[in-house]
């Protein structure tokens, strides 16, 4: 097959999930034998070639490009990527009230060209019911392509005794002031990892932290980084508020952790029931999960060995060949 893959919105953060699922998705593609083109805006395109035109991402722009492209090729597949952060009644009233350009929003460019994609992929059933229901698409429309866990070292059999967190961290959805709430009532170590996008956030996370000894600050990890804590510590905590999956879950637990994990959304899909889920909103919950995996709790190795099967290059890949002969 021929493949198109057009990205929906700029890269701003130094790491992007939606961009590096994509390219993971684009090499197991070749390796099959197929094509991917990462289109570039600036130049022309021979859209008309393309047996799939692939958007990552969704915005109002490429609500626009999706209807001026259909009557040129018709093969939509959509990756919208949406983490619930409203519940599904209210999506469903931003999608269904706009007029024209004039009085429109995120969703409602989405709902407005509904009947033109031809398929939706989903990360998981979460989130193929919130977008069924939020946005009136067919269920047949959707299906579901997991995130790929991708191949990263080993787990190693001696594990300290921390928990591990990295994210965007001044992102009030991952929740990490609950969770350093949680180390300091809790008494446990944590190391914290991720991007501080300027001053206010690097003092916020300072303030939060405190004076307690227990928690620590790593800065921006580069991979190699990122696995040697992976590698380390017993248990990695993602208590997001509002997650889609938490590609750092997958790759944490795939590397012998384990995790405490949001009990809202599709993350918990992911696990097989091999994870602590938590509210995000009870410190108590957070902290008393993660004491429990630190003090011998352990769903490990099968955890490992379940990540590294199912969520695959390869395994994910197939599904996502059998997702676009769909639209054949």
């Amino acid at each position: 097959m021929n493949i198109a893959f057009i990205l929906s919105e700029a890269h701003i953060t130094p790491l992007n999930g939606i961009i590096s699922q994509a390219l993971s998705w684009k090499a197991g593609l070749e390796s099959l034998g197929h094509n991917v083109q990462l289109i570039n805006m600036w130049e022309p395109n021979e859209w008309q070639k393309y047996d799939v035109i692939h958007y990552f991402g969704f915005s109002s722009y490429m609500a626009q490009h999706i209807r001026r492209l259909n009557g040129v090729n018709a093969n939509i597949v959509v990756s919208p990527i949406l983490d619930p952060y409203y519940p599904v009644s209210c999506l469903k009233c931003y999608a269904h009230l706009g007029f024209g350009i004039i009085l429109t929003n995120y969703f409602h460019s989405m709902y407005s060209v509904r009947k033109i994609i031809k398929q939706v992929l989903v990360r998981s059933e979460f989130e193929r019911k919130y977008i069924v229901k939020g946005f009136d698409f067919n269920a047949d429309q959707c299906t579901l392509v997991p995130l790929v866990c991708e191949e990263i070292p080993e787990p190693q059999e001696a594990k300290e005794n921390f928990c591990f967190h990295c994210s965007l961290l001044a992102d009030k959805r991952k929740n990490v002031k609950r969770l350093i709430d949680a180390a300091k009532k809790y008494k446990f170590k944590l190391i914290l990892g991720g991007h501080l996008r300027n001053d206010q956030e690097r003092q916020m996370l300072k303030d939060w932290i405190g004076d307690a000894q227990n928690i620590e600050y790593r800065g921006f990890l580069s991979r190699e980084e990122m696995y040697d804590l992976y590698s380390r510590a017993k248990v990695f905590a993602l208590p997001s508020t509002v997650e889609g999956v938490g590609i750092v879950g997958l790759e944490a637990a795939s590397m012998g952790c384990d995790i405490v994990l949001t009990s809202i959304g599709g993350p918990r899909e992911y696990y097989n029931g091999m994870a602590k889920t938590v509210h995000p909103l009870s410190v108590d919950e957070i902290g008393k999960a993660v004491v429990e995996f630190l003090n011998g709790d352990t769903y490990q190795p099968a955890l490992s060995d379940h990540i590294r099967s199912t969520y695959s290059t390869q395994s994910v890949v197939e599904q996502l060949v059998k997702a676009y002969q769909k639209i054949g």
